[in-house]
This record gives structure tokens, sequence and C-alpha cells, in this order.
């Protein structure tokens, strides 16, 4: 290994001896392929090929996991179109703690999900959870009362608590910081794919009739199903890291390795290093971070849960509640690829994808509140509504910014678990916003929901100036990182499972 190495006129004296921080450390699972090579023994066309060869190996199947994930998650709402509440017999506020149960199962399983996550093989552990999820769906059709569909609601929140924060992890392994954005954007943009088509699904399920399945019955068979069948592939298709990945050959491998490595985040350790919590605890990112989810994902509980009411109350029948409320998704899905292509392009985009999708979505809670006792035409109030979803693609920029400027392993995983209580309680507040007595303009809600969101820019446009500023400390500090040779140590330290905090060469992408 190399002597440590000193940053050219720059102070030092508290500075990390970066030989010393790598002793007497497990390190992780790429070293052996990291130590094999070197980055600079392999052209950027051949890296290419080998991340196009990942790409389609994972990406297929990633998008449909995390595709049915959503729906899932969402198909009450659309069940309730359909006497979902009549036929088991839901009165007052059930509908709202059945709606929130889910995340209650969600909140209390992160600790032990993240836990789960860090300590065993990533791809197993979220092929389970889909099939778990997808047993949980067609377990709904059996439901007759209240207290059963609490029990399945807060069952599948525990089953699906891996995903997201599995995938966050997953795309971390498998890429590198500039690439993560988009192949984020391509997944999380599966969402509004699949909720458009399972909206038309819904609809034309929601026809059957003079069958001994009910109407809402057939979104939970099909859906579950589907799940059952993408939980199994996964589990024999999906690698649990690149230098095991057998679709790739040995010096393929280690191309993928050393690409990863550039990240300076290393790729799996299977340590729970206690420090790097409080490592977690004390960053400012953190604190910022979970602020602005509570701010957007409790405006997010509302929505999906009472999304299609609050058009309906607008004037429209169940089935063109349906059809009028597709176009939220494709201004969703939209958004995600097209800010995924630009961050590619330009960089250092992800706190803007925090912060300009909020204005939209903002104009667009504001117009239907400014036009609720004005006479409006209800298809000007539609167009408003649409313009809200475009606060979803806020969503995966937030993924982006844990799982690309959190490093060490185990403060990774905290920082995520405490992101995910946050969101499962934000949306488990979010569908009491909208209170029966407020039907069907819920002015209540929409007032917070515009509260929510401004307060949601503010913590954006804080976080990035703090990442800003603290990139120019370091440089000013230790010294500027402008090729690849002065990241090798950096990247070592990644490897030894070392915290941004600790690795003075990480620098944070914005």
């Amino acid at each position: 290994m190399a002597d440590t190495i000193q940053v050219a006129s720059a102070p030092h004296e508290e500075a990390v001896d970066r030989e010393a921080a790598m002793k007497g450390q497990v390190a992780d699972e790429g070293y052996e392929l990291f130590e094999e090579s070197n980055p600079q023994a392999f052209s950027p066309e051949v890296a290419d090929a080998v991340r196009r060869k990942i790409d389609r190996h994972l990406l297929p199947l990633m998008c449909c996991l995390y595709g049915l994930n959503y729906v899932d998650k969402i198909a009450m709402g659309w069940a309730v179109l359909f006497n979902f509440r009549g036929d088991l017999g839901l009165v007052g506020t059930q509908y709202s703690w059945a709606s929130s149960m889910f995340y209650f199962g969600y909140l209390i399983a992160q600790y032990p999900a993240n836990y789960i996550l860090q300590r065993y093989k990533t791809a197993k552990i979220l092929s389970c959870s889909v099939i778990t999820w997808g047993i949980l769906m067609l377990a709904h059709l059996g439901l007759r009362n209240f207290a059963g569909l609490m029990v399945v609601r807060f069952l599948l929140g525990i089953a699906e608590s891996v995903v997201t924060p599995g995938f966050v992890l997953y795309t971390s392994m498998f890429y590198t910081r500039r690439e993560q954005v988009l192949r984020t954007m391509l997944w999380a943009a599966m969402q509004g794919l699949f909720s458009i088509v399972s909206s038309l699904l819904s609809y034309g399920l929601g026809h059957i009739t003079n069958t001994a399945l009910k109407p809402w019955m057939y979104i939970f068979l099909v859906l579950g199903l589907l799940s059952f069948i993408v939980g199994f592939l996964w589990f024999f298709l999906m690698p649990e890291t690149p230098n095991k990945a057998k679709f790739l050959t040995h010096e393929e491998q280690i191309v993928a390795v050393q690409r990863v490595a550039q990240n300076m985040m290393g790729i799996k350790g299977y340590q729970w290093k206690y420090y790097q919590m409080w490592h977690a605890v004390k960053d400012v990112k953190t604190w910022l971070v979970l602020a602005f989810v509570v701010f957007t994902q409790l405006p997010n509980g509302g929505l999906t849960s009472f999304g299609s009411l609050v058009i309906s109350g607008f004037g429209f029948d169940s089935f063109k509640t349906l059809l009028i409320g597709l176009p939220s998704s494709v201004v969703s899905a939209g958004s995600m690829v097209v800010w995924g292509s630009f961050s590619i392009k330009y960089g250092n985009l992800r706190t803007y994808g925090m912060i300009v999708p909020l204005l939209p979505a903002i104009a667009g809670i504001a117009a239907v509140y400014g036009t609720m006792d004005t006479g409006a035409n209800k298809y000007g109030r539609v167009l408003a509504y649409w313009l809200i979803n475009s606060y979803a693609v806020t969503w995966p920029f937030v993924l982006t910014i844990v799982g690309q400027n959190i490093a060490g392993h185990t403060k990774r995983a905290t920082t995520n678990t405490l992101l995910f209580i946050m969101f499962a309680a934000a949306n488990i507040a979010g569908p009491f916003l909208f209170r029966s007595q407020d039907a069907p303009k819920y002015v209540l809600a929409i007032t917070t929901i515009l509260v929510f969101f401004c307060a949601a820019l503010l913590s954006a446009i804080l976080l990035r100036i703090y990442m800003i500023m603290e990139n120019k400390r370091r440089d000013s500090r230790f010294g500027r990182l402008d090729g690849l040779e002065e990241k090798l140590d950096g990247m070592r330290l990644g490897m030894h499972d070392k915290t941004d905090l600790e690795n003075v060469d990480f620098r944070y992408v914005l």
C-alpha cells in the first residue's frame, strides 16, 4: 500500500492520517478486486461497455419491482372508487386509519429493515419482500371488515419497508455518483408509469360485474400475482454485488468495482459501526434532508389517499375521476426522466431537482385554493391539480442526495432509517388533514399543503448552500482534487468504510 500522501500546500494538523485510518479495518466486499488493478488501467470505452451491460441486466427488473411497489401501496385509493368502503363497512375516519396503518408498519420496521440491508444480502432481502407483499395483496380478497383491513395494511407496510432504502443501496453498489441520478429517476419514474397503466387496468376491472368477485377485488388479485412473479425473478436473476455478478467476466467485474470505487463510498460492508450512527445524527445535512422529507411527504400522504376524492369533488363521477387523474402520473414520470437526463449532461442538479419542481406544485395548489369559492371552471381546476404532482420528482432527488453524499455504510443506513421514519410518520399524518367534515373542498388540507411546500423549498435551498460552503472549506483547507491520482487515497478510505466526515478527500455532489 502506498505511503501516506500529503496534500500539496494545505494545512494538515486536522487532516485524517489516511494510512492510520485504514489500519485494523475490515475491507469492503469489493476491496480484493479494487487492489487487483487501478482506475487508470482501463479506458473509458471499456467502462462504458461494462456500464451498459449492467444496465441491460439490472434496470428492467428494478423498474418492474419499484413500479409494483408503488401501485400496490396505492391500490386502495382506486378500490375506494368501487364501493370498497361500503363492502367492508368502513365509517367515519376508518378509511383514513386504514390508509395510515400501512405507514405504521413501515415506520416500526425501518430500523430492522436498514440493519438487515446492511448486514445481509440486499438482493435476496428485496426478493423476499416482493413475494411477501404479493401474498398480502392477495389477502385483501378475503377481507370482510375494518379489523382485518388494519392487520393486512400493517403487515404490508412491514413487507415494503426494505424496498426504497434497499434500492438506494443497490443502485449505489453498481453505479458511479454521476450515473446514479438517471438510474434512480428511471426506477422512480415507474411510479408514474405503473400508476397510469394500473389506473387504466382498474378502470377496466371496475366494469366487471355479475361475478363471484367484486370489481375492487380484481385490482388486488392482478397486482398480487404480478408481485409474486417479479419477486421470484429477482431471487434468481439479480446479483448481490458487482464482484459477484455472474453476467460479468472476471475482468469486467474488476472494471465494475473500480468504477464504483470512485464514489469514495465503497460497495458493500457487512459490519455495523455504532460510532457512525453518531456521525449521522450530528451531520447538518441529515436534519435539512429530514425537514424536507416531512414538508413534502405529509402532503403526499394526504394526496395519495384522497387525491381521487379531491378530483371527484370538482364534479366528476368515479370513472371520469380515474381517467382525469392520469395526467398527474404523466407529469410525475415525465419530470423524473427529464431531470435525470439533465443531471447526466450538466451534473450537480440534485438540489435544484428538489427546488425547481416545487414551484409549479406551489402554483398548482395555490390555484386550487384560490378558486374554491369562485365558480371557476372545473377543468381549469383539474389543470391546476395536475401541476401539483410535479413535487413527486423531488423524492428520488432526496434519495440520490443520501445515496451519494452520505459515506460510511452504517452512517448511510442510519440516515436512511431516520429518513424513512420521517417519511412514514408524515404519510401517517397526511390523510388526517382531509377531514370528512371538510369534504368536498378540504380547505384545511389544501392550506396546509401550500404552507408545507413553501417550507420544503426553503429547506432545499439551505441544503444546497451548506454543501457548497463545505466543499469550499475542504478545498481551501485540504486542497482541490482535480485528477484521478489525487482521489486514490479517498477511494481507499471509502473501501475501508470511512464516513464523509472522516474522509477529507470526499466532496459533496450538488
